[in-house]
């Protein structure tokens, strides 16, 4: 637990945000959230613990770290040395901005009863937008998979159909709650017939700036009523952007 004292010392030696939350409102389109693995090396004995703790800002405003969010970070067994880690989940919106900053610390307790708190460190997260053009009109989704870094935590991002409003009747955001039901992929079949080919499918997703984006993209077109699932991935080598 951080007391009084280490809060103190961080508002004095971390230039940070005001305010903060690990996560937004779903309320506007491609509205999502970006999993983040960070990683913690013991490099020294005797660490019983470590842990992240995470504080998100508006751009250019200090942080405020009596609201910060703490998580024992998970040994990865039979790392040597010993590799800790922990999945953090980020809003694609902050305070109604789709760029903010997001801070994090690691502390150290050890098995003597001492502490010990590292640097701080801050990335801007910042939307990118990806496209995908289906020339033959055939495919009833696409989806966006992808990765921040080497496929270090898959995660898909539903991609939408140009010519169909977001929140309406059959617009992927009704994904969620209406898989697997005919009736939801028949009816967004028929309102996809009315567009012309080629038809473009967007997503926007938020990441660290300058990172490393590992991506593909499954496609799936309705045959009998069933959905029939294919890849895109650049020929088995995938594709990747630095955003």
């Amino acid at each position: 637990m951080i007391n009084d004292q280490t809060t103190e010392t961080l508002k004095n030696n971390v230039s940070s945000p005001e305010g903060s939350s690990l996560e937004a409102l779903i309320n506007r389109p491609f509205e999502g959230y970006t999993y983040i693995k960070k990683e913690w090396v013991d490099q020294e004995d005797n660490i019983e613990k470590v842990t992240i703790n995470v504080t998100l800002s508006p751009q250019n405003l200090p942080a405020d770290w009596s609201k910060v969010d703490s998580f024992v970070m998970m040994p990865e067994w039979g790392t040597v040395p010993l590799k800790r880690s922990w999945i953090l989940r980020l809003p694609t919106h902050f305070q109604d901005c789709d760029q903010y900053l997001f801070h994090y610390f690691f502390h150290i307790h050890y098995t003597n009863a001492s502490e010990r708190i590292s640097s701080t460190f801050s990335q801007l997260i910042v939307p990118q937008s990806f496209e995908f053009i289906d020339y033959a009109g055939e495919n009833l989704f696409v989806r966006l998979h992808w990765s921040v870094g080497s496929w270090t935590y898959p995660q898909n991002t539903e991609m939408e159909c140009d010519g169909i409003e977001w929140g309406s009747e059959f617009s992927v955001s009704n994904l969620p709650y209406r898989r697997d039901d005919p009736l939801f992929y028949n009816g967004r079949a028929l309102v996809m017939e009315r567009l012309p080919a080629p038809r473009r499918f967007r997503a926007i997703i938020s990441a660290p700036r300058r990172a490393e984006i590992k991506y593909c993209f499954q496609m799936s077109s309705l045959k009998n009523d069933t959905l029939e699932n294919f890849w895109d991935n650049n020929f088995g080598r995938d594709f990747s952007l630095t955003i």
